[in-house]
């Protein structure tokens, strides 16, 4: 640990709060001595931090489904060096059996539910951890897909496709329906929330009768897989077809997509952030989190017909 101090420019105890993530210590110092540590390939042994200060550096987290959300927690997660204890409950049966069971026992230190309403009876086992909890809806990802949608309606586009991460719910389509688009079963399909995932999927867009006008992607490296591939297949964007981003991720910020900024990957950093405020025994004020469409070199007016 001195090393690291030295290393940092700090004291011994303040590589010490730092790592452990206790209070005293500003994001910016914590930042810096877990770079340092990283490099120096220093791990604080948790075992005697968990006898010393009762943490177990892990966080459970209860998902019914894999999503950016996910992807968000998880990185924030293991970048503050807690382990991740991952169920994903996608049926009734799965979390009745996890509720029931509830194997968490005294393992973690908090627990994140993503995509997930809790019953009553589930509340009050969840409690009986004595534990922090911080739940986060799909609400911003409606509201991103709203906003999205209303963009490229405004550009004059009918022919939306609708690309989901895989496992997200098809109930999406019913946004696209509100704002009068015809939904068309070969235009909302699903991919893997990678780059290769978003070139995959433009195959299945080129099987149909013809090609949308308009592409908005749930997931920002999804969204970079399907720019690329189109581009690679001569098709201008956003000339021919524009591109929208439900995911403001650094990788369409350097691409140049337009993407509403503020959900999904963005919310699990945030509950992340919010739970260690309560595991330090602080307290979480609820916060509106605006989503904000960011307009780049991806979408634009829809071509005239001709």
């Amino acid at each position: 640990m001195s090393d690291v101090a030295k290393a940092a420019g700090v004291s011994a105890a303040t590589v010490s709060r730092a790592l452990r993530g206790e209070p005293g210590v500003s994001e910016a110092t914590r930042q810096h001595v877990s770079e340092i540590a990283r490099r120096m390939k220093y791990a604080i042994a948790r075992d005697a931090s968990s006898l010393a200060g009762g943490r177990r550096y892990a966080i459970a987290v209860l998902t019914s489904e894999v999503s950016p959300v996910l992807a968000g927690a998880e990185g924030a997660l293991r970048q503050a060096g807690y382990d991740v204890l991952l169920y994903v409950l996608g049926d009734a049966a799965a979390r009745a059996k996890f509720f029931d069971e509830l194997p968490l026992g005294r393992r973690v230190d908090g627990v994140l539910l993503l995509s997930m309403s809790l019953s009553g009876p589930e509340r009050v086992s969840l409690e009986s951890l004595e534990v922090p909890h911080v739940t986060v809806d799909d609400t911003d990802l409606r509201h991103a897909l709203q906003t999205a949608v209303a963009h490229v309606v405004s550009l004059g586009h009918r022919d939306v496709a609708l690309v989901l991460s895989d496992g997200e719910d098809e109930s999406y389509d019913e946004i696209l329906l509100s704002a009068g688009l015809e939904v068309r079963p070969e235009w909302t399909v699903w991919c893997s929330p990678t780059v290769g995932g978003g070139e995959q999927v433009v195959d299945v867009l080129l099987d149909g009768e013809r090609l949308p006008s308009a592409v908005i992607s749930s997931n920002g490296a999804a969204a970079v897989g399907i720019f690329l591939r189109v581009q690679r297949d001569g098709r201008a964007v956003p000339d021919e077809v524009s591109i929208v981003s439900l995911d403001g991720q650094e990788l369409t910020r350097v691409v140049g997509l337009t993407a509403v900024e503020g959900a999904e990957k963005e919310q699990g950093e945030r509950a992340v952030a919010d739970l260690f405020t309560l595991i330090r025994g602080g307290e979480v004020e609820p916060a509106e989190h605006p989503l904000r469409l960011v307009v780049r070199n991806s979408s634009g007016p829809v071509a005239p017909a001709g």
